[in-house]
């Protein structure tokens, strides 16, 4: 299970990742089109803002091929549009719009997902989005056992400054009124402070709109809850997650154990 958890490094090695993809896309027999990219995708991605501080982001992008155009919203329901344009050897090129700001991506287009990198002067940002599919959005719909996986920053402000990194099993569960219910244990470093399974059993919530977005709450014992909002993938196997609390920049997922 732990060795799941772990996907979340391919965010370190975003760089390596998007030569593989473009190796995968040279050898591949299909070229790509605008046709490559259609449907809903959730999209995970941190890096820094123009002040050089961490950043991260989570979105729910829907793109239509027809048009090259896609459309969608930001973890806090704001709306963000763009356009893409996807070549022959599965490379991406587009821009994304949001709060009047435009920015440029690029991207490469593989077997299982996309992975992209963005920015403006002083500002860059590196991340992957994985499809939707055909999930069942609700509470009970995502119910099973989930191996976590969270890293990020702490920033000024918030109970400790410093990098963060959270591994994790978490039980979702549905109780008798269908509220979703969480228990687990997760282990980790907090600043250079270990964290152990046995140290850190946990409790939290959860709840799925219809739309496949939700928000979830994990609470240490004996330690302040840490809050998310998620984007369901991959056709429930797995969440992406960011978390919401004031002064942090994390993200994290959660794939689930089949």
């Amino acid at each position: 299970m732990i060795s799941k958890t772990l996907r979340i490094a391919r965010m370190i090695v975003l760089a390596s990742f998007a030569l593989n993809s473009a190796a995968w896309a040279a050898g591949s027999n299909a070229p790509c089109s605008n046709a490559s990219l259609s449907g809903t995708y959730g999209s995970l991605g941190e890096g820094t803002n123009a002040e050089g501080q961490p950043e991260a982001n989570l979105f729910q992008f829907k793109f239509d091929p027809s048009t090259g155009k896609f459309t969608g919203t930001d973890e806090t329901g704001t709306s963000v549009n763009g356009t893409y344009e996807v070549a022959s050897n599965c490379a991406v090129t587009g821009t994304t719009t949001k709060d009047g700001s435009t920015h440029p991506f690029s991207a490469v287009v593989t077997s299982a997902e996309l992975q992209s990198v963005s920015g403006n002067p002083g500002a860059t940002n590196g991340g992957f989005w994985v499809a939707q599919g055909s999930p069942t959005c609700t509470n009970a719909g995502v119910r099973g056992r989930f191996g976590l996986a969270v890293r990020g920053s702490f920033l000024a402000g918030a109970p400790f400054t410093g990098p963060v990194i959270l591994i994790g099993e978490l039980a979702l569960s549905v109780n008798d009124s269908g509220d979703g219910v969480i228990n687990g244990h997760i282990a980790g470093s907090e600043n250079g402070t270990i964290l152990t399974f046995a140290e850190e059993p946990v409790t939290g919530s959860y709840s799925v709109d219809a739309n496949c977005k939700g928000t979830l709450t994990i609470t240490p014992n004996g330690e302040s809850a840490l809050n998310f909002s998620f984007v369901i993938v991959d056709c429930g196997k797995e969440m992406l997650a960011l978390e919401t609390d004031a002064d942090t920049a994390v993200i994290g997922t959660l794939v689930k154990d089949n």
